[in-house]
């Protein structure tokens, strides 16, 4: 079957389910952690965050799955140098040009299901060097609902259009700046198991990444990030049985902005630090309006209008500072140790009249936490043996 979204990468990997809102809006759980419990990023950093309170518009459907390379899986709370994160992280890695690739090269990929008439395009075109290399892809996707093993057919159509372009400059062997651009523009999503379908879910995300290595010294590397997105997202019930009684549209929108330094140090030969500060940015904002059409009385002559506030403007920041070292007790042995400060500020602005009333403490909040990790691995000789 062509995946649907990145999310049906994770379907083969063990300890991963998915939890599906149709075929467009699907999240990976993993051990039962789902949602904000992991931490799911790609390219090192770079987050885009649901606008949906639904979740229609997870981070998977923001990135198309013929663009991932590889998926890294930390599975745990075992690290803090990507946040404090407690059920693991998962790091999608994009597709990036190697020495194989120099000069100008491309692809062109199709797939089709007669189940549901599902269509799945792409074309990628690339120019890479060894001083840069420039990328663009676009993709489409157009899935139809599909029929079950009883015959019944299941609501779950959609059409995406995505687009790519990365840019990378190689100032050295270990030196190197890279820029990257992606849009993602859903269209007509149904979701089976939701009470609202998607209209439209756009989305915008910029990111810049710095990268210095192999350098003598104390300090060996320095990585460096910052990364910009935006998502709008439309909502409403105009196929539903409720539409008869009410008609709803809810209009939301995300934005997720960040950055990371950090150095890796080699204070001796054995110990290898990493060290740095991140920043993480979220802030939603969105409303739903009603139009009234019947009560319990029966149908109105004339609808009511209501106007609901979402998200009521309301912004989350966490500000990390975080140390973790390696130290190899053996060649088969490592221990891994790390201590992390997190400063989160949130503040909402726009609260409505009657979360106010049962919510009384709505100032802006400020918290101090610490997280720690610590943990020793051994590798097991191969083939094992008891």
């Amino acid at each position: 079957m062509q995946p649907r979204n990145v999310a049906d990468l994770f379907n083969d990997l063990n300890g991963f389910s998915l939890i599906k809102r149709g075929n467009y809006a699907i999240d990976p759980s993993f051990r039962a952690s789902q949602y904000e419990q992991l931490n799911v990023q790609f390219d090192g950093g770079t987050k885009a965050m649901h606008a949906c309170p639904n979740r229609m518009d997870p981070i998977t459907t923001h990135v198309i799955p013929e663009e991932i390379e590889k998926i890294e899986i930390i599975k745990g709370p075992y690290t803090v140098r990507y946040g404090a994160t407690f059920g693991g992280i998962v790091n999608l890695v994009t597709q990036k040009p190697g020495v194989e690739d120099y000069g100008i090269s491309g692809s062109v990929q199709g797939g089709y299901e007669t189940n549901g008439n599902s269509l799945v395009s792409m074309a990628r075109l690339q120019q890479a060097t060894e001083k840069y290399d420039v990328v663009g892809n676009v993709g489409f996707r157009d899935f139809g609902n599909y029929e079950d093993g009883d015959g019944i057919e299941i609501p779950s159509s959609f059409r995406s259009l995505d687009y790519g372009l990365r840019v990378g400059y190689n100032f050295s062997e270990n030196q190197r700046l890279q820029a990257h651009w992606r849009q993602s523009f859903g269209r007509d999503v149904l979701h089976a198991g939701l009470p609202m379908d998607t209209e439209t879910d756009d989305s915008s995300i910029l990111s810049l990444d710095y990268n210095l290595n192999g350098l003598s010294g104390v300090l060996k590397g320095l990585d460096a990030k910052v990364y910009y997105s935006y998502v709008d997202h439309l909502m409403n019930n105009a196929q539903r049985p409720t539409f008869m009684m009410v008609d709803a549209v809810s209009s939301v929108d995300a934005v997720t902005a960040g950055g990371k330094l950090e150095l890796e140090l080699k204070p001796s030969d054995k110990l290898t630090l990493f060290t740095g500060i991140d920043m993480l940015h979220i802030a939603r904002d969105g409303q739903r309006t009603r139009l009234v059409k019947q009560n319990a009385m029966g149908t109105l002559a004339t609808p009511m209008e209501f106007t609901d506030k979402v998200w009521q403007d309301s912004y989350i920041n966490d500000f990390g500072l975080f140390v973790e070292g390696k130290y190899p007790i053996s060649p088969k042995t490592i221990l891994t140790a790390g201590l992390r400060y997190d400063g989160v500020i949130s503040d909402i602005k726009d609260p409505e009249a009657d979360f106010s009333a049962l919510y009384t403490d709505l100032d802006k909040r400020t918290e101090h936490n610490i997280s720690g990790t610590a943990s020793i691995k051994y590798a097991l000789p191969y083939p094992v043996s008891f």
